[in-house]
């Protein structure tokens, strides 16, 4: 059996616009996201069956068997997890005919439904990490054919909206613009900071916080191309910014304390809500 440990980083908005809702039901979203150091470790073994391994696991029925460890028992271990959802996505992908078996390890570091993706990085440490074991790709996406790039990003799209942008850090994008429901990416350098965050014990529903949002909430975008223009640290920091964090704190008042709490370290250049979920954040300057 082949195996192939991965780093599942987590992800902050560092500007989150909502552009208005699309005629899918969805919102128009425009994001600046950053990976960071905060991470999950994934471990995935795969094996392909032949012989009269292959013909008893026909009996069973389903090309690939998955044996998937979340890490958390407040988690899934099978379809409704999204990196179990994943595997099974890649396999009907790529390996339609094949009888194979996939083991997943996850070692859960990022907090739960704290709004920085950790579900979605995990999804997607495990398409990077079986393209990697299949041959399809190597540690980055250099040289990476253009229709496979396609089907692992189509397959990201699929099981969620952050998963496109978590694939690409998987491959070594550590920031991007991301539009449309986050599957337009444009990479970007990453911001050359220390990024600090803290999740309150609360739980914030995606949905409910969508539907909290007001017309005025989000009639004026943060300035994307302000920001990409800035040369300084503290510069690209005037310009962050998420149109989600006012419902959100309306919502629940315990985001709004964080966040005036963490924004009164005078060494923090800018404090937010991450997304649409409790974490918040601040920038910082690197040590030296």
């Amino acid at each position: 059996m082949n195996t192939i440990e991965l780093r599942a980083k987590a992800k902050v908005n560092l500007i989150l616009n909502v552009l208005g809702k699309r005629d899918d039901g969805y919102h128009e979203l425009q994001m600046v996201m950053q990976a960071i150091d905060l991470a999950d470790d994934v471990e995935i073994s795969w094996e392909k069956l032949t012989g009269e391994n292959a013909i008893r696991s026909c009996a069973f029925g389903g090309g690939m068997e998955i044996a998937l460890d979340p890490g958390s028992k407040k988690l899934p271990s099978g379809p409704k997890n999204l990196a179990y959802l994943a595997a099974g996505r890649m396999h009907d992908a790529f390996h339609p005919g094949q009888r194979e078996v996939c083991k997943i390890r996850i070692v859960k570091n990022i907090p739960l439904a704290a709004g920085l993706a950790g579900g979605s990085t995990d999804a997607a440490a495990v398409i990077w990490g079986l393209a990697r074991l299949w041959g399809l790709a190597g540690e980055t996406d250099k040289c990476l054919d253009a229709q496979v790039r396609e089907t692992l990003f189509n397959i990201a799209l699929s099981i969620g909206s952050d998963v496109p942008f978590c694939l690409a850090a998987a491959m070594g994008h550590e920031a991007a613009i991301a539009e449309g429901r986050g599957e337009k990416l444009t990479y970007i350098d990453p911001l050359d900071a220390r990024i600090e965050t803290f999740t309150p014990k609360l739980e914030v529903p995606t949905a409910k916080v969508y539907g909290a949002l007001k017309p005025e909430d989000y009639a004026k975008a943060y300035d994307v191309a302000g920001y990409l223009a800035a040369k300084t640290l503290e510069e690209k920091c005037s310009f962050l910014g998420n149109h989600l964090q006012a419902p959100a704190t309306r919502l629940y008042p315990k985001i709004a304390k964080e966040i005036a709490r963490m924004a009164k370290d005078p060494a923090g250049l800018a404090t937010l809500q991450s997304g649409s979920g409790p974490t918040v954040f601040t920038v910082y300057k690197k040590e030296n």
